[in-house]
């Protein structure tokens, strides 16, 4: 069992004072004449000759202020300080080791890591496509997902910590680009009792007097704003009776018997207890998914994995129910 992690960290920073100048080579050679535990062998495995070799050792020992090895003429055994050591050094070389493979995968094409926001409607039925096809082209990349609201998303791509984020349109930062992904038609979701639900689509019309909930207008989505604007146009008056800031909290309002809310067509795949959909015809307004990356040249993982949320928005809708 090696030493105080306080002693460790010393070690491996190189900041105590008994061993400033030890170079990662010194630690290498240590290691494996420790194995050997025979000068010629050791210096035959490092390529070098033995009196070099020799002097290396002894280099390290004088930095560290102690003796590693005991020698005679018939034999080389390590002291108690050279033991002690040597589990420090396995711990050492092992994590530089482990850093510099994490290092190489992180920048290569074929593994690292991949981080992609996205509010959780889109996070359950445009995603998954795309983290399907993702994966059949790089398979060592760790994916991350985050299924969080809009503006979280843009305020963890400001401090870095996402590649990609698909959210509703908001205000973006000049430090993005944005381009849209998809448009959808919306839907109403309302109780399975409810008298609405016996006919197969709705119109604006039929909300009126009815009781609803609604985005926050501070936190809306561009179609529930255009929603409340398509109210007033059509001489629509409904009885707002609550709020939500996403999709979720609108429907666990809807599935408690509160009201009616009038969602993205996509809402449909999200099952719950006694909630039922109809589709409901609002001129001029639909729901836009966007596409938010820093603007910069991304790497490759990011691009394609970008090439391929854009294509299925583009061109295929197989998350949408009939």
């Amino acid at each position: 069992m090696i030493g105080s992690p306080q002693i460790l960290i010393a070690v491996q920073l190189g900041v105590m004072d008994m061993q400033q100048n030890v170079e990662l080579r010194h630690l290498r050679y240590f290691m494996i004449l420790a194995r050997e535990l025979h000068f010629g062998r050791a210096a035959d495995r490092i390529g070098i000759s033995q009196a070099p070799y020799s002097q290396q050792i002894k280099q390290l020992e004088d930095r560290l202020g102690t003796k590693l090895f005991e020698r005679t003429t018939r034999r080389v055994s390590l002291t108690e300080s050279g033991m002690r050591f040597l589990e420090y050094c396995d711990t050492i070389l092992d994590t530089l080791d482990e850093g510099i493979s994490h290092a190489r995968a992180a920048d290569s094409e074929e593994g690292g890591r991949l981080r992609v926001g996205a509010i959780q409607i889109a996070a359950s039925y445009i995603l998954p496509f795309a983290l399907r096809e993702f994966r059949q082209r790089y398979p060592a990349v760790i994916v991350e997902i985050f299924g969080v609201t809009t503006g979280t998303q843009l305020r963890m791509l400001e401090a870095g910590d996402l590649d990609i984020a698909l959210v509703r349109p908001a205000s973006i930062p000049g430090s993005f680009v944005s381009e849209v992904i998809c448009e959808e038609g919306l839907c109403a979701a309302l109780l399975e009792d409810h008298p609405l639900c016996q006919k197969p689509k709705l119109e604006l019309q039929d909300l009126h007097q009815q009781p609803m909930v609604l985005f926050n207008d501070k936190l809306g989505t561009d179609y529930s704003n255009a929603l409340r604007v398509a109210f007033r146009k059509h001489a629509v008056s409904p009885n707002i009776v609550g709020e939500f800031s996403d999709t979720v909290g609108g429907l666990c309002l809807v599935s408690s018997g509160l009201g009616i809310a009038v969602l993205p067509e996509a809402s449909r795949s999200s099952a719950y207890p006694g909630v039922v959909y109809r589709p409901i015809e609002v001129p001029d307004v639909t729901a836009k998914l966007i596409m938010v990356q820093p603007d910069r040249a991304p790497n490759r993982k990011t691009r394609d994995f970008g090439a391929i949320v854009r294509e299925l928005g583009a061109t295929t809708h197989r998350w949408r129910m009939a």
